[in-house]
């Protein structure tokens, strides 16, 4: 069987909910922290409300920490900000500040989302697309269709195209 895909989504919003929905599996359990939306659960989601998150490092896997509840305690596999680019910035200066310094600095791109493999960290958000609310969706799914297909080609590195 395989090990099951950690993923924490910081960001419940349509982006953060778009990415969780279509992540949500049995081989993956995404977990949406976010500080006042209410939203349905589901199969492979786990909704923390009320929690501001105002710390993210890197131990062992992505780690969480909020204002209200201190070190979340659970390591993460890979790390989604589903934010405004201000916020996804203030977060990621600490420890990827040339990460924070390109996303503060974005406009609405053709992949219409960030998705560093190399450190397992994505950045979704209407901002990304142009702007609208329906560009928060799609820009969420953007961001699962590149975390599946790495997380593919991770597990089938045979199957990919020579370039």
């Amino acid at each position: 069987m395989e090990t099951q895909f950690k993923l924490a989504i910081i960001g419940a919003g349509l982006a953060g909910m778009s990415c969780a929905r279509h992540l949500q599996s049995d081989a993956c359990r995404v977990t949406l922290f976010d500080a006042s939306r209410v939203s349905p659960g589901g199969a492979g989601l786990t909704i923390h409300q009320r929690m501001t998150i105002c710390d993210i490092w890197h131990e062992d896997g992505w780690r969480v920490a909020s204002l209200e509840t201190g070190a979340h305690d659970e390591d993460f596999d890979a790390l989604v900000l589903a934010l405004p680019a201000k916020q996804a910035s203030a977060l990621l200066v600490p420890l990827l500040p040339a990460t924070a310094m390109q996303v503060a600095a974005m406009a609405p791109s053709a992949e219409q989302c960030m998705w560093l493999p190399a450190v397992q960290v994505g950045v979704c958000g209407d901002w990304l697309c142009g702007g609208n609310e329906g560009d928060a969706w799609l820009s969420g799914r953007a961001l699962a269709a590149r975390i599946l297909s790495q997380r593919a080609a991770d597990r089938h590195p045979a199957a990919l195209p020579l370039t």
